[in-house]
């Protein structure tokens, strides 16, 4: 397998917040390549531009879309902090853990444009793609709109004889901010940025889910699996059922995130990538039995049971606990009985062809047909039909 199919992205977010990653994940892909995108506004210094000037300004000009100006800075700001603090947990795992991806594309006026046209090919009501999105990383999508690609659009790059920061004539970005918070409501601009990424996908193989909420949303676009009920399934299908039984499996021990549990990922991946890979091996097993089952009830009953019995042995050697230990470990893991019938129902997803599926093979096609493409085939009320998909790993059982 190539370094590319190997590669593994987070998406559509930035790490910013610990519980939208779980550290299982640096255990199970430790072999391989986890990309961790940089945040949306990572390039901005380079426009020598000092943006507090610019927020000063609104303050004192008291426009009538303020409050709604306020409230934007006022997501940035958290997940300005909340970014910060994220980045120093992760820090003991980057060294061999992960690497991070400076991902290009536009936020422009042609990104705005697709991005609308792929929230108009949704069967979902707008309102309820706004309840899907992260605020938070839409307002840093809306950050880097105005103070990179609209500010470079009307000021050009920085020259090597200005100083900085530049001195600029905020009136030309006014008038581009004003426009816009004046004529839309601050959650249909959230909205609408939070797709840029979305809009401009290149194929991906394979995406670590930051965002569960988008299983739902990219299953609404006109995209349909030509996959028949019970075609055989992949190893890369195995791979990602696999997945979600390891991490339900040591969730209670790396999640959620912060330095001790930093420390004990760390400490196991360094200590222990035979007993890893072990209970890799027998989760990959357990999703090839019951990737056969074809009765969703009977998987959703069945599913914890089953991998309770198969998977004590595993689990002791990794964690070097004693039996007694490793019976009150697995007591807690599976008392979670809705993520396990959560579980089975991704698993029969796949199997069945099911929104895990479809969300998968939206990603696809927007790669290659784009959002204009997405919107026109909604229009028509037509389907596009595919038979490829990006493997979706989801960082939890469920929204």
């Amino acid at each position: 397998m190539s370094q590319a199919m190997r590669m593994k992205i987070f998406f559509p977010d930035a790490c910013w917040r610990p519980d939208i990653i779980s550290g299982a994940l640096f255990m199970y892909f430790y072999k391989e390549k986890i990309m961790l995108p940089h945040h949306p506004s990572v390039s901005i210094h380079l426009t020598g531009a000092n943006s507090v000037e610019f927020f000063r300004l609104v303050e004192n000009r008291a426009p009538s879309w303020r409050s709604k100006w306020s409230t934007f800075s006022q997501f940035l700001a958290r997940y300005r902090g909340s970014l910060i603090r994220t980045a120093r947990i992760l820090e003991p795992l980057q060294q061999g853990g992960f690497k991070t991806l400076l991902l290009s594309y536009p936020r422009n006026k042609q990104a705005w444009e697709a991005a609308e046209d792929l929230i108009a090919s949704s069967n979902l009501p707008f309102d309820e793609i706004s309840k899907l999105i992260d605020p938070y990383s839409a307002a840093d999508e809306l950050y880097a709109h105005v103070f990179f690609e609209t500010f470079l659009e009307l000021y050009g790059p920085k020259s090597q004889d200005e100083t900085e920061p530049r001195l600029i004539d905020w009136q030309a970005l006014y008038e581009h901010v004003d426009k816009l918070f004046d004529s839309k409501e601050l959650g249909e601009i959230l909205t609408t940025t939070y797709m840029f990424r979305l809009s401009f996908l290149t194929a991906i193989p394979a995406v670590l889910l930051s965002n569960p909420n988008m299983v739902e949303f990219l299953s609404s676009l006109p995209v349909e699996i030509k996959r028949s009920i019970g075609s055989e399934r992949t190893s890369s299908d195995l791979d990602t059922v696999g997945w979600e039984f390891f991490r339900q499996l040591l969730s209670p021990k790396t999640d959620p995130l912060d330095d001790n549990s930093v420390a004990e990922v760390h400490k196991l991946i360094e200590t222990r990538p035979a007993e890893i890979d072990a209970l890799i091996r027998k989760c990959l097993a357990l999703a090839l039995e019951l990737s056969g089952e074809r009765n969703l009830v009977t998987l959703q009953r069945t599913v914890g049971q089953h991998i309770r019995a198969n998977v004590e042995s595993e689990i002791q050697s990794l964690l070097s606990i004693n039996k007694a230990a490793v019976n009150d470990f697995l007591d807690s893991v599976f008392a979670d009985y809705k993520a396990w019938v959560g579980i089975g129902t991704f698993v029969y997803s796949l199997i069945a062809g099911g929104p895990i599926l479809t969300a998968g093979g939206a990603i696809g096609t927007l790669a290659t047909v784009g959002s204009n493409a997405m919107k026109a085939a909604a229009e028509r009320r037509k389907k596009l039909e595919t038979s490829d998909y990006t493997l979706l790993y989801r960082m939890r059982a469920g929204p």
